[in-house]
């Protein structure tokens, strides 16, 4: 419209190029400061009265403007019809993820609280905490471009309202209520000169960068850029180095910390712990303290993307019954265990609908002040009688407790291509299964001895005699294990290695009630279980690895 070309000469208002935008890109086009009205970025990028697809051709652009303006009828197909959208990620996105470039989306990044500070001769932005348009220009590969609209600050008198201010503190308020701030702004009549809302005739120019941020660091060899896919991969990285340090540390960092602040002015904060840890002390024998939260926390979902981490359904479980899920094989950290019973990562409880997981996991977990009850958050009870009867007496049904069968001892024998389980002479679970007539379902997960590389001592050595002493006294093997490194893949460290990991979930065994089963009934079913295994393994174990000639052996 001729119109606008009459508001750019009434500043006047200009656009000043300093560099070219590829228009096979997209752009994030960041504007300061707000101002009062917005004037140079309203001119420059919803009209043609600064001549922007000419300065740059083959590119469009969208200004982001408060969602509320949209909500009004008539004029929100008013300033649709110049290019603006609602200031929304979901408008955002839409418009960066277009192929073939050539979008342009600006953003008075300042937003409303910045107009508060637009006071003539104030260079004042509100950058420092902004940083959502950074990440919305990160996840879909789109170029930054800093703008500054000089000028923009001088076209209105503000009454002052400093930081501190009865009159600030209230604008703050309601912009927080209202989403849009109120300035108490003038400038200029119509017809005179001295008071009004008409701006000051003050020029305007709107300056980009000399060139895009995102294509400076492109050309920069030295600079490793971290696309979206190094970041997510960076993301998972770390998701599953801290599982590695929290079960490692969490535990004895947090006792120390509890017997330090007793020495401490924080004294009266660990009396306070402690008599909670002693009233709470045997909760986690009883079902514990289960969080859906927790369970669902995002950082799970890195954690299992990582490997990546699936679980495989083979068979209906019914809600109507309870059931002893035998986990195999151990592997270090039994990291399959975890992301599929002590998270929502791989979808368990839309898997196997109207089943609640309980992984069990050594007691001496739950004597750790914190740690203990950052396991329970997860669901993770301990694995001894009095908790597992709990959850299967008086829990109602639909309970899996989930038992790593072979134990700490069988870490010991895990390792890249070996497929060994410790079973054997491992019959309480089956005893425990007959007295609570819980189902016994074998587990097995492949790629979970894979993720470690350990040194494995012969039974005879010295070395190995030491390991299993340290177990039975500490309760935990002491592994000779290592990974790759965190920064270097080629060097060792504690960040797992990047192998699938597949949980299958195999055929239910009906397990009859039984008070006191008699030993050649618990054999019974632990030769049944031990075959259900072994089928369960030959059936899906050249599906995710495996030869043909494979076998499970049972130690």
């Amino acid at each position: 419209m001729r119109l606008w070309e009459y508001m750019r000469d009434y500043f006047p208002i200009k656009l000043v190029k300093t560099a070219d935008l590829d228009p096979r890109k997209n752009y994030v086009l960041g504007f300061h400061p707000h101002g009062i009205l917005v004037a140079g970025a309203f001119t420059s990028f919803c009209t043609e009265a600064t001549g922007f697809s000419k300065l740059f051709p083959g590119l469009r652009t969208n200004l982001l403007m408060l969602p509320l303006w949209f909500r009004a009828p008539f004029f929100r197909d008013y300033i649709m019809a110049a290019g603006l959208v609602p200031s929304d990620k979901e408008s955002a996105s839409y418009l960066l993820r277009q192929k073939g470039g050539g979008n342009a989306v600006v953003i008075a990044v300042g937003g409303a609280p910045e107009a508060l500070d637009a006071h003539p001769g104030d260079y004042t932005v509100h950058l420092a905490n902004k940083k959502g348009f950074i990440k919305l220009a990160i996840e879909h590969g789109a170029d930054l471009v800093p703008i500054y609209s000089f000028g923009e600050n001088e076209v209105f008198d503000q009454v002052e309202n400093p930081r501190g201010t009865w009159l600030r503190y209230i604008q703050e308020r309601l912009q927080r209520i209202m989403g849009v701030s109120l300035p108490l702004f003038h400038a200029r009549g119509v017809f005179q000169y001295s008071f009004g809302l008409m701006p000051y005739r003050k020029p305007i120019n709107t300056v980009g960068s000399g060139s895009s941020i995102l294509s400076a660091l492109h050309d920069l060899p030295s600079v490793p850029w971290l696309t979206r896919s190094k970041i997510v991969k960076h993301l998972q990285v770390i998701s599953v180095l801290q599982f590695v340090i929290t079960f490692l540390a969490m535990g004895i960092g947090c006792s120390l910390l509890l017997m330090y602040m007793f020495c401490t002015d924080c004294w009266v904060i660990a009396a306070i712990y402690t008599a909670w840890l002693i009233y709470d002390w045997n909760t986690p024998k009883q079902g514990g303290r289960r969080s859906t939260w927790v369970r669902n926390w995002t950082v799970w979902k890195y954690f299992r993307d990582y490997f990546p981490i699936r679980l495989i359904k083979t068979h209906n479980l019914l809600p109507s019954r309870n059931y002893i899920f035998g986990y195999h094989p151990h592997g270090i950290f039994c990291f399959g265990a975890f992301c599929n019973f002590g998270t929502e990562a791989t979808g368990f409880s839309k898997i196997f609908p109207g089943i609640k997981p309980s992984l069990a996991t050594l007691a001496g977990n739950f004597r750790l002040p914190v740690f203990r009850d950052y396991l329970m958050s997860g669901g993770i009870c301990p694995v001894n009688r009095n908790s597992i009867d709990y959850l299967l007496s008086s829990n109602g049904t639909g309970n899996a407790v989930v038992i790593v069968i072979g134990g700490a001892a069988e870490s010991l024998d895990c390792a890249p291509g070996m497929n060994s389980v410790t079973l054997r002479n491992r019959k309480g679970f089956v005893k425990l299964a007959l007295k609570q007539g819980a189902d016994l379902v074998p587990v097995y997960s492949f790629g979970e001895n894979e993720v470690y590389k350990q040194l494995i001592f012969d039974d005879d050595s010295w070395w190995r005699t030491v390991q299993k002493r340290l177990q039975k006294i500490l309760g935990f093997a002491p592994c000779l294990f290592h990974g790759c490194g965190l920064f270097f893949r080629e060097s060792w460290g504690l960040v797992p290695y990047c192998k699938p990991i597949t949980t299958v979930v195999g055929e239910p065994i009906t397990v009859p009630k039984i008070e006191e089963p008699t030993q050649d009934v618990i054999d019974m079913y632990h030769a049944m279980y031990i075959r259900s295994l072994k089928s369960l393994f030959d059936n899906y174990k050249t599906r995710f690895g495996l030869n043909e000639s494979d076998t499970l052996h049972i130690q």
